[in-house]
């Protein structure tokens, strides 16, 4: 167990209360971990009784929603907070046993870094896990460029760089992480850690399979934070990036097993755009 008393660390579940199995094993996630932590579950009014509940059951707080959407939800909760980090976990992903105290012992070695981020398992509906992302410090430039391999489970953000690039923006619906995690990385940079901090959940209610143009939001914010040199040569330097990109995820994701492979095809399959985007 850590000796820290007091947490460091602010982390929100926002939770619409439908899928209580998952929100249950997600909290679990993050009693276990040795850090100190502030957890507050945000959610609806509708589903207050039993979030307050679940909530109860694992030591977090519970706030009813002021505004609809998991981006207002998490600012919510980061509100007021006086940790000196901040994160959020959705209800339906987890934390690996001292994911916390591994990228809070990082960015105390790093006062200068904004954020820290390492591997993530993605896992099926069933916790079966389909690859391991293992990112690198690589991925903390092909980010720039359209190619989001930074995980949001498991990663960590100091509270003072938040303050001063801003909190989530609502107006996102996807890419919210990809847009924060750019801001943050122009405003102090990120660390990696050769470590798996969490696992990222996909099934067919979850966002990332439920989104129908997977790569139309994150390329608009990545649009956001570019040069106009750059943005001018979009249409050549792109499909380079892409390239790489998919190179990249090969070597990630080698060594997979037949039926882990299996399981990955069927979750791409899922997630392919629909025509027209």
């Amino acid at each position: 167990m850590s000796s820290r008393t007091f947490p460091s660390v602010r982390l929100v579940v926002p939770s619409n209360g439908d899928r209580p199995e998952y929100l249950e094993q997600c909290l679990a996630s993050v009693r276990r971990q040795r850090e100190p932590v502030e957890a507050v579950v945000v959610g609806p009014a509708r589903a207050a009784d039993a979030l307050r509940e679940a909530a109860k059951r694992h030591g977090c707080q519970f706030l009813v929603e002021d505004e609809r959407g998991l981006s207002n939800a998490v600012n919510q909760g980061w509100r007021g907070a006086t940790t000196q980090y901040l994160t959020w976990l959705g209800d339906d992903d987890l934390l690996t046993e001292g994911s916390l105290s591994a990228t809070r012992e990082a960015l105390d070695r790093a006062p200068g870094a904004a954020m820290a981020y390492g591997r993530l398992t993605i896992i099926d509906a069933d916790d079966r896990t389909v690859y391991t992302l293992r990112p690198g410090t690589f991925a903390s430039w092909l980010f720039r460029y359209g190619q989001n391999f930074v995980g949001q489970p498991g990663s960590l953000y100091r509270r003072s760089a938040v303050q001063r690039v801003g909190m989530l923006d609502p107006a996102l619906r996807y890419a919210m992480d990809f847009d924060l995690h750019l801001r943050l990385r122009q405003g102090g940079g990120m660390v990696y850690l050769p470590q798996v901090l969490g696992s990222f959940r996909v099934h067919p209610s979850s966002l990332t399979v439920t989104n129908p143009c997977p790569d139309d939001e994150g390329r608009r914010v990545m649009r956001r934070y570019l040069g106009r040199t750059t943005l001018r040569l979009e249409p050549y330097w792109w499909p380079l990036a892409q390239g790489i990109s998919k190179a990249w995820g090969a070597t990630m994701q080698s060594g997979l097993t037949r039926t882990t492979a299996r399981n990955r095809a069927a979750l791409r399959t899922r997630t392919r755009p629909t025509q027209g985007c």
